[in-house]
């Protein structure tokens, strides 16, 4: 009895020392273990869009931070199902910045994240985010991408793809973007997906439902994992 609980005691202590430089071992044991699954060995970085104090984008009383967490929860559940390792910037409504920092909380919160994800270096990295703006009849989900690697815009139309196939409703295309900084950063494959139009009355009422979140969540994974094959890239 000695003897199990102190190999219990040791697993712990272990488990606990695992971080960001673990992630590679994790990768080789999860490759081996999930040799079938079509993105066995492959880590993703997904981001959930604000958090915490920052809650984004507003259509009604609905905060852009709650939904992207729930969507970026769901695509993390889809990929790892398809053998992936996902890391992800915040669980839970919180930003990466220090609750009493003085300077610009917003700066050091993104400073964080870019710092995560590079360090995590991961095959792709997708960040997740709605829409709001003063024309209330715009609406559809749209993948965005840095232009200085082409394999972005791979990643973009792949994603973009997906959406327009499962959602039905968008004919929005892959744009460039240069100013996001996430995607300015970032040192991996990247795309920035905004599901949607929170100023939208009829697009908000699909956002806040739960089985279109999964079904948003379920195409972004699936444009991720097309990334990753040799499908054909998708056009414009």
């Amino acid at each position: 009895m000695r003897r199990r609980w102190l190999f219990w005691g040791c697993m712990i202590v272990v488990l606990g020392f695992v971080s960001l430089a673990g992630i590679k071992w994790l990768v080789s044991w999860h490759t081996s273990q999930n040799w079938h699954t079509p993105l066995a060995g492959r880590i993703i970085v997904i981001d959930a869009g604000h958090g915490g104090p920052d809650g984004g984008a507003v259509g009604g009383s609905t905060e852009e931070k709650d939904i992207t967490l729930k969507i970026a929860q769901d695509v993390r559940h889809y990929l790892q199902e398809m053998g992936a390792v996902v890391v992800m910037t915040r669980d839970k409504d919180m930003d990466l910045a220090d609750d009493n920092y003085e300077g610009r909380h917003k700066r050091q919160d993104l400073v964080r994240r870019a710092d995560l994800i590079n360090k995590t270096h991961p095959d792709a990295f997708v960040s997740v985010h709605l829409n709001a703006i003063p024309m209330p009849s715009l609406h559809g989900a749209q993948t965005f991408y840095h232009p200085k690697f082409s394999e972005n815009r791979k990643l973009a139309l792949f994603i973009q793809d997906s959406l327009k196939r499962n959602l039905g409703n968008t004919n929005r295309y892959a744009k460039p973007i240069s100013h996001v900084y996430l995607l300015k950063k970032s040192e991996a494959p990247s795309a920035l997906v905004e599901v949607g139009f929170l100023s939208n009355a009829q697009e908000r009422a699909l956002l806040i439902q739960r089985n279109y979140q999964k079904q948003a969540a379920a195409s972004i994974s699936q444009g991720v994992m097309r990334y990753f094959t040799n499908e054909k890239v998708p056009s414009d």
